[in-house]
């Protein structure tokens, strides 16, 4: 029977969780986005297996002003 797997202090879902979130909040500071925008950006980061054209039309964003954005912001880096 397999034994159950123990985490080490730190390892929860909430602190994973904090962790995560730092980056892509970080990422959009500085930037005059829209909500609607900035909420779609944070949805790419955390569903990755969705479509841009899904999370465009789920946030009322242009796809392609969404595309770009991700491309500008996450894969681009940028240089202070």
């Amino acid at each position: 029977m397999p034994q159950p797997l123990s985490l080490q202090v730190g390892h929860d879902a909430a602190t994973r969780h904090q962790r995560a979130s730092a980056v892509p909040v970080a990422a959009l500071r500085g930037h005059d986005l829209t909500f609607a925008e900035r909420s779609a950006l944070l949805d790419c980061y955390v569903t990755p297996d969705r479509t841009f054209l899904e999370i465009a039309t789920t946030h009322g964003v242009d796809r392609e002003r969404l595309q770009e954005l991700w491309f500008d912001l996450f894969l681009t880096p940028s240089r202070r």
